[in-house]
């Protein structure tokens, strides 16, 4: 081995491990500081939300007769709802839940709505779930009055 090439290696070895340190720290910062950024992008979406939330006035409730469980729910019916109602401005997700059924099996499937009114965005949630694939027998139901309404969404 030559001089030249036995001072280079112990260079790098002696180097190597603040280089590598340092490398280890600038990824740490990187991740850091995109985890501030998207922290303050959820929360803004969050306070949107809640301003759309707060002019919704009427609660509708989508009975949807598929036993999916709860992230098949929520992948297929909740997000891409909640996202069209939210870009239509006429109303939001607010929650869902699941109808067990015998022997441990889902009967059923649930979304809590909150609506802006109750002619575009009843027409507009029956619309989308239908296309997103809600089962014959599936209604959303919602009161006007005291009267309770149900209108088949397939």
């Amino acid at each position: 081995m030559s001089d030249f090439t036995s001072k280079l290696t112990d260079l790098i070895l002696e180097w190597f491990p603040v280089i590598f340190g340092f490398g280890v720290l600038v990824a740490f910062a990187v991740w850091f500081i995109r985890g501030i950024g998207q922290h303050r992008r959820e929360k803004q979406r969050r306070i949107a939300r809640s301003a759309l939330e707060a002019q919704m006035k009427h609660f509708a409730y989508a009975k949807i007769m598929e036993g999916i469980l709860p992230m098949a729910r929520a992948a297929k019916y909740e997000g891409p709802l909640g996202q069209a109602l939210e870009a239509a401005k006429l109303g939001v997700v607010t929650g869902g839940g699941t109808q067990m059924g015998k022997e441990d099996t889902t009967a059923w499937v649930g979304i809590d709505l909150a609506l802006a009114d109750l002619d575009g965005a009843v027409q507009f949630t029956r619309q989308r779930l239908h296309e997103l694939g809600a089962p014959a027998g599936s209604v959303l139901e919602y009161r006007i009055g005291e009267q309770q309404m149900s209108v088949e969404i397939a």
